[in-house]
C-alpha cells in the first residue's frame, strides 16, 4: 500500500506545471496544486463506461474557481484514455452532465443538493471540498489532515454513476462509504 500512495502522490506531484521563472524550486506546492494534480490523477484510476476515445476527457468547475490558472496548467498537453484533457468552467449546473470529472465549489454549498439531482444517471465523477461532500452525495471529498491535502470516497455513489474506481484508489482514501451500508 505505502508503494501504491508513493506512486500516486509523485505522479500527482510530477503532475503540477513547473515553477515559474525566478521561483524556487523548492516551494511547496499550494492546496490547488494538489488538488489539481489529485484531480488529474483521479481520472487514471477510474472506469467510465462508453469512453469516447476521440472527444476529450473534460474536467469542469462549477463556481467560483478556487484553481484560478493552475488547472489548465496542470492538464496542457496531457492525455487520459488516449485523449487530451480539456478543462471547462461552468457557471450553470445544467451543463455539468456533459463533463467526465466535476469540481463543485465551495460557492455551490447551498446548491449541492440540486446539483448531485441533476447530475443522477449521468457517468460523472462528482469532487469537491466542502465539509463532508461524501456524506452529502459527493463521491469524492477533499480534506485536508494538518498540511496535508487527504480525500474520502463515496463508493455507492460512483458506483450508481456507472463508474469504477480503482482498488488502489480506494486504499488512499482517507474513509470510504461502501456500496451497501453495513447492518
Amino acid at each position: 500500500m505505502r508503494y501504491v500512495a508513493a506512486t500516486l502522490v509523485a505522479s500527482a506531484l510530477a503532475a503540477l506545471p513547473a515553477p515559474a521563472p525566478g521561483a524556487s524550486e523548492f516551494a511547496a506546492p499550494t492546496e490547488y496544486q494538489v488538488k489539481a494534480a489529485f484531480l488529474y490523477n483521479f481520472a487514471k484510476f477510474v472506469e467510465w463506461p462508453d469512453a469516447q476515445p476521440r472527444a476529450p476527457f473534460v474536467i469542469g468547475v462549477l463556481g467560483d474557481d478556487p484553481f484560478g490558472p493552475v488547472l489548465d496548467q496542470t492538464v496542457t498537453g496531457k492525455t487520459v484514455l488516449s485523449r487530451p484533457l480539456a478543462v471547462r468552467r461552468l457557471a450553470d449546473a445544467a451543463d455539468a452532465p456533459q463533463v467526465d470529472i466535476l469540481f463543485i465549489a465551495a460557492s455551490e454549498r447551498a446548491r449541492l443538493p440540486e446539483v448531485l439531482r441533476r447530475l443522477r444517471g449521468a457517468n460523472v465523477l462528482t469532487v469537491g471540498d466542502t465539509e463532508n461532500f461524501v456524506g452529502r452525495g459527493g463521491m469524492v471529498g477533499f480534506r485536508i489532515a494538518g498540511n496535508t491535502v487527504r480525500f474520502d470516497i463515496n463508493l455507492r455513489e460512483a458506483t450508481r454513476a456507472g463508474l469504477r474506481i480503482s482498488s488502489q484508489l480506494l486504499r488512499l482514501a482517507g474513509r470510504v462509504v461502501p456500496v451497501e451500508e453495513p447492518r
